[in-house]
């Protein structure tokens, strides 16, 4: 299995910096102000805008460009290139960088992953076996004594197969005390369903069709009886570096001794924001914890050390944090390397599944847009200030507009007359068109955000000295767009 060295780390995120380096203000504009502040005049490059001149221009290169890859050769030659260069920089364009499972277990036969679908969601499912079967291979190649930390493990998606399937021990920690007791209640019903769920599982995998629920099954062993609970429990605790895990542990399950240094495998799916690098931070600073299996996702939330950029409110959420999420390694501290929250929030977007789906944006979008430049007429006090969220059930752009009004409380919004509201419309009819293509383009930017975001924890994670370091592509990207893994193991000492 190729090792990936620090030096090596450092020169691709030298390469990414470099090719972010003019565009930080591309990625952190916001959409809302797409058409008050002209993002288009005022972000794309000149080749580029010179090459779209009308509705029929976006429509083409909205097709080719995007929908089919294909463009016709001589159209667009400017937008071809700066698409490619920026591809250039995915981590899938690096495959030197990553590691698949199968070199992670290194020729060995991972367990057999059955497909129970109930009581979660199909890409919830997919997640779930995948990241189940990695920790236990992880957990059984490390130690037999091993004890299973879930960070954030919310309704207990993934505790619960660890603990039911794979027979581990896990403690599932989540900051919120109603997601603790919601997992403990949705594990008592998977418990009682488990032998027929598994039967049922088992029968698929071999092209056989399983009776209907509800009917009891002739084969079923009547003696089977379902795995045992008490190898999952849960806490509601908020994760610091400060936390003994050991301690944890020994509370709640009493076979260990407090004076006991267990071995921890430090696992979580789908970490929310900070949490992520809390983890990588965690497996550092206790001993006990061997293993790290991490999937992070809402890299909105992370608190960034040098960023100023952190608006709508989002800085109150930030300074709750007590360490930093970014960057962690010291190689981007030293160049105090920042991103910004629109920077975060595009990182987060899924370029695979926009591009699958052929998918623009909603029409939303644009609404809110048109709204901006209302505020900057009637309420410019407001202008970058009005949080607006979600506004379901609406027909027409006038019928977006009263539900906002409603929604906020702005009687200004709800005295503006439907004749300026149809007049809006008209005026930016075409630019509507032009922010779907500029929504692409500023989308293309997403997997390499992310890029640099995932090799900062990878270095982080090499500059202490954990040679055994991965970074694995565990997913599919149309089903999960948070796709990565990050893997470390200790040293035996």
């Amino acid at each position: 299995m190729s090792k990936v060295g620090v030096t090596q780390l450092q020169k691709r995120l030298d390469g990414l910096l470099a090719f972010l380096s003019p565009h930080w203000d591309f990625v952190n504009c916001h959409m809302v102000n797409y058409l008050t502040d002209q993002h288009w005049s005022v972000f794309l490059p000149e080749g580029l805008r010179r090459e779209i001149s009308g509705k029929e221009d976006v429509d083409l290169a909205i097709e080719y460009l995007f929908w089919q890859n294909d463009e016709p050769v001589g159209r667009c030659p400017e937008w071809r290139r700066f698409l490619e260069k920026g591809k250039l920089e995915r981590l899938a364009l690096h495959p030197e960088l990553l590691t698949s499972v199968e070199e992670l277990l290194e020729g060995q036969e991972n367990a057999a992953q059955l497909s129970i679908r109930e009581f979660m969601s199909a890409k919830k499912c997919h997640e779930v076996e995948l990241t189940a079967a990695l920790v236990d291979h992880l957990v059984k190649n490390s130690s037999k004594d091993s004890y299973i930390v879930d960070a954030g493990d919310g309704k207990g998606y993934l505790s619960s197969r660890l603990a039911l399937q794979y027979g581990h021990r896990v403690l599932g920690i989540d900051a919120n005390a109603e997601n603790t007791q919601n997992a403990l209640s949705r594990n008592r019903k998977l418990q009682r369903a488990w032998n027929g769920l598994t039967e049922r599982a088992e029968l698929q995998s071999q092209g056989i069709t399983p009776k209907r629920r509800g009917k009891k099954s002739p084969t079923r062993d009547p003696t089977k009886s379902a795995p045992a609970l008490e190898n999952y429990k849960t806490t509601a605790r908020f994760i610091t570096t400060e936390l003994d895990f050991g301690a944890l542990l020994a509370e709640h399950f009493h076979q260990l001794a407090e004076e006991d240094s267990p071995k921890i495998c430090l696992t979580g799916l789908h970490t929310c924001g900070n949490l992520a690098a809390t983890c990588l931070q965690v497996f550092h600073a206790q001993k006990d914890c061997r293993l790290l299996c991490n999937i992070g996702c809402c890299y909105h939330l992370l608190r960034e050390r040098y960023s100023k950029q952190e608006f709508f409110g989002n800085k109150a959420l930030m300074d709750m944090q007590t360490d930093y999420g970014f960057p962690l390694s010291q190689y981007l501290q030293e160049q105090q390397v920042r991103m910004g929250r629109n920077a975060r929030m595009l990182a987060a977007q899924s370029i695979e599944r926009t591009l699958d789906a052929k998918e623009l944006p909603n029409v939303t979008l644009y609404y809110r847009a048109l709204l901006e430049i209302l505020v900057c007429r009637h309420a410019p006090q407001l202008k970058n200030e009005l949080q607006v969220g979600k506004v379901r059930k609406f027909e027409s752009f006038q019928e977006y507009i009263k539900k906002c009004a409603t929604k906020l409380d702005a009687p200004w919004l709800a005295a503006i007359e439907e004749d300026e509201l149809q007049s809006l419309l008209q005026e930016y009819a075409l630019d509507k068109h032009y922010l779907d293509l500029f929504y692409l383009l500023r989308m293309s930017f997403a997997p390499v955000l992310e890029s640099l975001i995932l090799l900062d924890r990878l270095l982080y994670l090499k500059e202490l000295g954990y040679e055994r370091s991965y970074l694995i592509d565990l997913f599919d990207p149309v089903i999960s767009p948070r796709h990565f893994a990050i893997v470390s193991i200790k040293p035996l000492t």
